[in-house]
This record gives structure tokens, C-alpha cells and sequence, in this order.
């Protein structure tokens, strides 16, 4: 719940009267915005679900047609590109099965941020050298509740200057 849904909450059932100048109406867009920011939220978690389990149809299902992924493996395995739309995301599905024994992310905080949501954890895996707990972030950008761009950092920094605008290493 957003802090001033709470507040407002709260004040109704204290009766308290709020501050001059403190705007305690909620309006319906305050609470789109709650829906929306909680929505994205779990849909960024069940994108992690599909993931761990190489469910394809649900990710899919997730997606924008013409989502961009980038993935810190993608300078390996798709040439240094991004893997684009739907049959781009058949193809990393493919590429990580082909190429990872194992590979499972572990998000560990998941926030709205903006129009965003980023998920910080770490990702882990077998392969010819192992992955222990190497930590990520992951940046999902949203066109209404679909997602359109999902980068994947290894760098705090780097997922910070993304949050502002393009974090491309020069």
C-alpha cells in the first residue's frame, strides 16, 4: 500500500484532521497507480517463476511482441546483441538450455522504481565454469502490463545510470 493510501487510512480511522496544505484525497488515479506499480511487481516475479522453470509459454505470455532482452550472456551467446522479440526469446530459452546445465536467478528485492522495476539478487548456475551467487540487476520496462526491455547488469552502477538513461558502456 502506498504511504499515502496508508496515511489516509489511518487519519479516517483516527479522525484526525491532517495539516493545512496536505492533500489526503486519493483519486482514482493514485489508486491506478497502486494497481499498477503491485502488477507490475508480480508480473516481474512470475517472469522469474517461467524462467527458473523454462516455462516459455508463460514468459511469453508476459511479454510485449517486440520485447528487447538483454542479458549479460548475450555478449557471448547472441553475438554482442540483444535478443529481439518473441523469436529472440525462443532463441535465449534455446541458447541457455544449450548451454547451461543448470542456471537459476534469485531475485531478492523487487521494487517499482518510476515507470520501471528492478529486481536485485543473484543468479547461479552450472556450466563449463560455475556460477555461484553472482549478484544482478534487472531492469523491466513496461509498455502498460506488458513488458518491453529487460537489461541485466552485473554492475550496480551501471543499473543506476540505466534507471536515468542509457547505460551503454562507451
Amino acid at each position: 500500500m502506498s504511504r499515502l493510501i496508508e496515511m489516509c487510512v489511518i487519519l479516517a480511522h483516527q479522525r484526525i484532521i491532517p495539516p493545512s496544505g496536505y492533500n489526503t484525497r486519493v483519486t482514482p488515479a493514485d489508486l491506478e497507480r497502486e494497481r499498477t506499480v503491485s502488477s507490475r511487481t508480480e508480473i516481474v516475479e512470475r517472469l522469474f517463476d517461467a524462467f527458473n522453470t523454462r516455462d516459455l509459454d508463460t514468459a511469453l505470455s508476459l511479454l510485449h511482441p517486440e520485447i528487447v532482452f538483454e542479458p549479460v550472456s548475450g555478449a557471448v551467446l547472441n553475438g554482442g546483441e540483444p535478443y529481439a522479440g518473441k523469436d529472440g526469446m525462443r532463441r535465449y530459452f534455446a541458447d541457455v538450455q544449450t548451454h547451461w546445465q543448470e542456471l537459476v536467478v534469485k531475485p531478492v528485492h523487487v521494487r517499482a522504481a518510476g515507470d520501471a522495476v528492478v529486481a536485485l539478487g543473484h543468479a547461479s548456475g552450472k556450466s563449463a565454469a560455475p556460477l555461484e551467487d553472482a549478484p544482478a540487476t534487472w531492469v523491466f520496462k513496461f509498455d502498460g502490463y506488458l513488458v518491453t526491455h529487460i537489461r541485466i547488469f552485473s554492475d550496480e552502477q551501471l543499473a543506476r545510470q540505466a534507471l536515468e538513461g542509457d547505460a551503454r558502456p562507451s
